[in-house]
């Protein structure tokens, strides 16, 4: 899938300290935006870290590992996470960029902490990197929580990416199972 000369834009404007977030529908539409933006932040001097699922191709550390402990999601230990890993990259000369996906939170039944880890992030995190947190459309659906969508969406200022591009009233109509007028 190639990625849109809009999209490629978006990513080489991302700047550090900011934090986006990715709505998408299918595993191949997050890595189209997914891995040109980790490319393009190895290729301008930044450690990259990857919170994903669990893959066999790539692993970094998955969800659960890095958010959740003892089956709750504090968001002032995941921010001193972030803390301690900018430190480590800042020592070797490097920026930090970063790609997280939510989906634990949605399975895990922790869709207030993931809401107040947002919140925090836009509030008291002081580490300079830029992020893109990827919350996967389908599982929000699955699980229940489409209130959480406006709410992220404003909490971003608009900030966000959503993939496929291009999305028509019905496409959202039939996966949020509402009806447009």
């Amino acid at each position: 899938m190639e990625l849109s000369q809009e999209i490629s834009n978006f990513i080489e404007e991302i700047k550090t300290r900011d934090h986006l977030i990715l709505f998408y529908d299918t595993e191949e539409r997050k890595r189209s935006v997914l891995f040109p933006y980790l490319k393009d932040g190895l290729l301008n001097n930044k450690g990259v870290i990857y919170i994903e699922e669990f893959t066999d191709k790539i692993k970094i550390s998955t969800c659960e590992e890095w958010y959740i402990r003892d089956a709750g999601a504090e968001p002032l230990r995941v921010i001193n996470k972030w803390k301690k890993a900018y430190q480590y990259f800042d020592e070797r000369g490097l920026g930090l960029r970063v790609m997280g996906e939510t989906s634990c939170f949605f399975r895990n039944n922790l869709v207030r902490e993931l809401m107040r880890y947002e919140y925090a992030l836009h509030r008291i995190l002081n580490v300079p990197m830029d992020a893109i947190c990827s919350y996967n459309l389908r599982t929000i659906v699955d699980t229940g929580y489409t209130d959480v969508i406006m709410p992220l969406f404003l909490a971003h200022g608009g900030s966000i990416i959503i993939e496929p591009e291009h999305v028509e009233d019905t496409d959202i109509e039939k996966l949020l199972e509402i009806d447009i007028n």
